[in-house]
């Protein structure tokens, strides 16, 4: 018997099963928590506190995860369901359902369950199972008796059992979940498919009966930043004659003198407030954490030891909309962060989040936003333990007129039937993490409509937690209608230069009546996926976007930063398919770095050299730098300068956060390069630059002597020399083949070339115009001298007037120029295309990059090689070992869905992708190489076909056009003719 939930939130939303003891328990409850509702919404319960230590249970808080059982098909009385039988299947706690091959349906509820052994020796305690995160509706029944219900997907709440546990047993507990449409975070249907199930980590919590029911602790700054004051405030769940101590100790463990304090109850609640002279701060540069102890004792035996790790930080915005940390200015650089997990999908687990806290590190972030929802506890712990800033939203998402249609019917932004559910996941999220000294700001809700709900969410944050900024999107919705419900303004995909936003005149604070964050930014190439798959180098172009978007607002008073969209890819990879919004991060869901991982590391470096401005002055090297630290001076940086083949320290100046200066380094007459690096207290890279002093120009061909020996047949000219040989169609002026004695290279006429977007102004994507075959229509040979063969042809290309000139020389170089009339505004290349052997499969290069160094494996490395083909072939469920610039398939977003493909590439990566501005570059296989020369003002890729072939593309005009959402994709193409030479030789 299928079980169905009514999903009206008018009637009741219970199951169908009429239990005269679920009302009666649920009161209870609700009675017992009425006196402790100051801080909670919507009858929800306050989380209790995580113990260290309970009187008599020696391990007060135990895990849970691993492997249940569910059951999509329960029976109806699936409480009392405790016998192994077909219908109940292994399933790995936490994760999702589909993810693991479960068919779940929304609005349908499906059962999990789990053996649970309850400790002899703890009757009189209190007997807690811990719900981290289950989407999206919960009911949970412990030995066959219902405990509680729960709405929301994404916040962590308490099951209390006590009333049914048999201590020294084995204990039944069975969830009944739903993925219900009508949830406020949307989560499912962003993500394509339901979410449903248990996807966060479960806990068996024991406690006194009479437990610590919330422990609030706000630890700022007085006196000049320079001494803590520590906030605390703290509930029994009952009266009691219980006294609470409490006392905290360093990084070290030492304690602080004159910490231990001793309160007596004023009812069941205590509060206290103590000044900490000369205390260390927290911030996301020094993220020093202290220890709070806090003891309950009763009788003279300690009942429950909690310990809390807090940071001693101020939050404050000044007259000049700018966020304060401790005083200082503070810009935030960062990402958006989803819950990915490669196999369990929007779940989660503490070594997941470890990860991914110290890749954002690595990549110069010290900011992060929950979208869409809160993150894990662990993630927010190792926030506060690293250092990230965090602006933490709360579970509602899309409350507009976006969704898609099965969840569209639910307009709740202004609906009071959904009131209590705004508020109620709200509060959950606020209680839990308030004392996380990374959180730094609340959000109310993600890219939706204006309504009562979330007027009452931000009075709601206002009267619980004031001392925090609270965001919200989309706020021109508000200000339209006069209302405000935000702190900060946010603006989601601003201009790349600043010009022309959402916000219109608040985008670069000109103005301004609000401080400004652009949370979402800078959005990782995703939904083109015509352009990404032609040409993977879009992924390091929009590098630059980041870069830009930067530095045009560091400086601008109001404007805190951004986030990048995002951090992780969105591919849901389930047993037979694969769902989502495709890889939009830095890294993919196995956290393996993508290009655009690099490019995020330079872009934030607080670090920045001006290395294109640098100066000699006899033995020293001056170079511009702008310390874009918050709170360290640039003389805490530890620093070294590699010369030849010798690294030394590097001693910087004094420079104060946000200033600029200059860094003077010697050289010498010999030096060829200076490579500076920058690294942090872990000795990790925070930045480095390579200066070139003696640019490496590119090498001429060498020149050899030879003559052409030419034979003419019916439609046909053979050129040969000793170094190479041409083959020309007479009748049409065409190159047929070309090569040297090793083989044949180049297998068709070089033609120009101009690849465009169908519709460049797409958000999403466009269909990719490819150039056709260059038609001849006038031509005309000449051999000006023994050594030289010249192709003079005019034609079209498409629809585009074309001429070009073609030099063959007998020692294998050639030139060809062109000149096309007539180019579009909005082209992706214009060049020259050569048709080359399918048998070529490798590539190298030497370039002048946007950035001066690159990591090795990276598709825009400075110097490098490639193979064609490789291992690069992802298997589901198996984490590749290889690097992704070696992938040999591409994710594809379906045209008009969110359906995901995983495609197969003829050639990998870092082969196909654009080399911009190279100097040297070269295709070779068993038929013999030809390398191309260029000044650094041309590209160089190859494109494959699925059938094998292969086109060399030298481009003198390159654009990345589609990349949309505020990124740069280039520059408009004033003029109706270009003209271009490129020179090579085959070898």
């Amino acid at each position: 018997m299928r079980i169905h939930e009514n999903t009206h939130p008018g009637r009741s939303n219970g199951l169908h099963i009429r239990l005269k003891n679920w009302l009666v328990v649920l009161n209870l409850l609700l009675a017992a928590a009425t006196a402790a509702q100051s801080y909670m919404a919507d009858g929800r319960l306050h989380l209790f506190p995580r113990p260290a230590a309970v009187v008599g249970a020696p391990d007060p808080v135990r895990s849970l995860d691993g492997n249940w059982e569910i059951n999509l098909n329960p029976s109806s009385r699936f409480f009392n369901d405790r016998a192994a039988s077909a219908d109940w299947k292994i399933i790995k706690v936490p994760g999702e359902a589909m993810m693991q091959g479960f068919k779940i349906v929304h609005d349908t509820a499906f059962v999990y369950r789990k053996r649970v052994a309850v400790p002899k020796g703890t009757k009189g305690r209190r007997h807690l199972i811990r719900f981290n995160g289950v989407y999206n509706h919960a009911n949970v029944f412990f030995n066959g008796h219902f405990v509680r219900r729960h709405f929301g997907g994404f916040t962590a709440w308490d099951a209390d059992v006590t009333a049914f546990v048999k201590p020294g047993q084995d204990n039944w507990l069975h969830i009944s979940i739903t993925d219900r449409a009508d949830d406020i975070s949307y989560a499912s249907g962003y993500a394509g498919h339901p979410v449903g199930g248990i996807t966060r980590k479960v806990q068996y919590l024991i406690l006194p009966d009479n437990p610590v029911q919330y422990l609030y602790v706000n630890a700022g700054l007085a006196n000049n930043y320079t001494a803590g004051t520590l906030n605390i405030e703290a509930r029994l769940l009952k009266p009691g004659n219980a006294k609470l101590e409490y006392e905290l100790a360093d990084a070290s463990g030492k304690t602080i003198r004159g910490t231990m304090r001793v309160l007596t109850p004023s009812g069941n609640c205590w509060t206290d407030s103590t000044g900490f002279p000369g205390v260390r701060t927290w911030t996301a540069e020094t993220p020093y954490r202290y220890t709070l102890t806090l003891r309950v004792i009763q009788d003279g035996v300690v009942q429950q030891t909690i310990l809390q790790k807090i940071g001693f930080r101020n939050i404050e915005i000044n007259t000049d909309h700018e966020l304060l940390i401790n005083g200082k200015t503070v810009k935030l650089r960062g990402a958006c962060r989803h819950d990915m997990h490669p196999l369990l999908g929007r779940s989660t687990n503490r070594e997941q989040d470890s990860i991914d806290v110290l890749l954002a590190k690595e990549a110069n972030m010290n900011f992060i936003r929950t979208s869409h929802y809160p993150p894990s506890e662990d993630f927010l712990e190792f926030c506060d333990r690293y250092g990230l800033y965090v602006q933490e939203e709360t579970a509602v998402c899309f409350a507009l007129g976006w969704r898609t249609e099965r969840y569209l019917k639910y307009q709740t932004e202004n609906n009071p039937e959904y009131t209590g559910r705004y508020l109620g996941q709200l509060s959950e999220m606020i209680d839990r993490d308030r004392n996380h000294a990374a959180v730094i700001m609340w959000s109310i809700g993600n890219e939706s409509n204006y309504g009562s709900n979330f007027q009452k969410e931000y009075e709601f944050v206002k009267m619980v937690d004031p001392g925090r900024p609270v965001s919200w999107s989309f706020p021109t919705n508000a200000l339209n209608q006069n209302k405000r419900c935000f702190d900060i303004l946010v603006s989601h995909y601003p201009r790349w230069n600043g010009a022309g936003s959402d916000l219109g005149k608040y985008e670069k604070n000109m103005q301004a009546e609000y401080p400004i964050i652009g949370d979402e930014w800078a959005h990782v190439s995703c939904y083109n996926t015509s352009l990404t798959t032609y040409d993977p180098n879009a992924k390091d172009a929009w590098g630059k976007s980041l870069d830009s978007m930067w530095m045009y607002r560091f400086d601008v008073k109001g404007y805190l930063g951004g986030a990048i969209w995002g951090m992780i890819d969105e591919t849901f990879m389930m047993k037979d398919t694969m769902v989502g919004y495709g890889p939009w991060g830095i890294v993919d869901v196995w956290r393996r770095k993508k290009a655009e991982f690099w490019n995020a590391k330079k872009a934030y470096s607080p670090v920045r050299l001006d290395v294109g401005n640098y100066t000699i002055n006899g033995n020293k090297l001056s170079i511009p730098v702008h310390n874009r630290f918050d709170h360290t001076s640039l003389k805490a940086v530890a620093a070294t300068v590699t010369r030849g083949s010798r690294t030394v320290p590097l001693i910087l100046p004094d420079v104060p956060p946000h200033q600029k200066a200059t860094v003077t380094v010697p050289v010498s007459p010999a030096d060829a390069f200076v490579l500076i690096r920058f690294k942090g207290k872990d000795g990790g890279l925070i930045d480095e630059e390579r200066i070139v002093l003696k640019v490496r120009p590119a090498e001429d061909f060498k020149k050899h002597t030879a003559v052409w020996e030419v034979e003419k047949g019916p439609g046909r000219i053979l050129l040969k020399s000793g170094n190479a040989r041409v083959m020309i169609n007479s009748k049409t002026g065409e190159i047929e083949e070309a090569g040297t004695g090793a083989g044949m290279l180049i297998t068709g006429n070089p033609g120009p070339v101009i690849n465009r977007p169908k519709d460049a102004g797409v958000l999403k994507n466009t269909e990719a115009v490819f150039s056709g075959q260059y038609k001849i229509s006038t031509f005309s040979f000449d051999q000006k001298a023994p050594d030289q063969f010249v192709l003079h042809s005019q034609g079209m290309v498409d629809s585009f007037p074309a001429e070009m000139t073609t030099v063959l020389y007998a020692d294998g170089r050639m030139e060809l120029s062109y000149i096309i009339e007539g180019v579009p505004p909005y082209t992706w290349d214009v060049g020259i295309g050569l048709p080359v052997s399918s048998s070529l499969d490798k590539i190298s290069w030497r370039r002048k990059g946007y950035w001066t160094t690159y990591p090795k494996e990276h598709l825009s490395a400075i110097e490098g090689s490639a193979s064609k083909t490789g291992d690069g072939i992802e298997q589901y469920g198996v984490k590749p070992q290889f690097a992704t610039t070696r992938a040999m398939q591409a994710f594809v977003l379906t045209r008009g869905t969110d359906a995901l493909h995983l495609v197969p590439m003829p050639a990998t990566e870092i082969y196909r992708a654009k080399k911009e501005n190279f100097y040297h570059y070269a295709v070779s296989g068993k038929a013999g190489t030809i390398q191309v020369r260029s000044d650094g003002t041309q590209a160089a890729k190859m494109t494959v076909q699925t059938d094998g072939s292969q086109q060399l593309l030298i481009s003198d005009k390159w654009d990345y056009w589609t990349l949309s959402w505020g990124n740069y994709q280039g520059i408009r193409n004033k003029g109706e003719k270009i003209a271009g030479n490129t020179f090579l030789q085959l070898k």
